[in-house]
């Protein structure tokens, strides 16, 4: 009689896999879309997106469902930079981090507390 051996670690490996790809399939936006909305460069950028996986973190959210860092390589210039991929509500939690002075940022905020004003009438 032929044995059966069962890798599972393998198996969960697999899963984990799976897992990770269909979270990364729902990370449609591009964080440095940001700059149309004021978000001035990188640096910028990257300190909202590091707030906003704070905030995830705070309230028990897995960031990586959210926010996942990736490499671009510019051959031509020999230079590689990392950008972001964010899920939607990673994106407007971005928003809401930026700097302050950033009218978009502030609009934003705004208009968040307005609408949780009106829901507490």
């Amino acid at each position: 009689m032929a044995a059966l051996t069962l890798f599972e670690h393998r198996l969960q490996d697999i899963f984990e896999a799976f897992e990770e790809a269909v979270d990364f399939r729902s990370l449609q936006y591009s964080a440095y879309s940001l700059q149309r909305f004021g978000f001035e460069d990188e640096a910028e950028i990257n300190l909202a997106v590091n707030r906003a996986i704070r905030v995830c973190k705070s309230l028990d959210i897995n960031p990586r469902k959210h926010f996942r860092p990736y490499f671009k390589v510019d051959l031509d210039n020999r230079q590689t930079s990392r950008e972001w991929r964010v899920s939607k509500m990673g994106f407007y939690l971005v928003l809401c981090n930026g700097e302050p002075g950033n009218p978009y940022v502030g609009a934003f905020q705004l208009k968040l507390l307005r609408d949780v004003l009106a829901e507490l009438k």
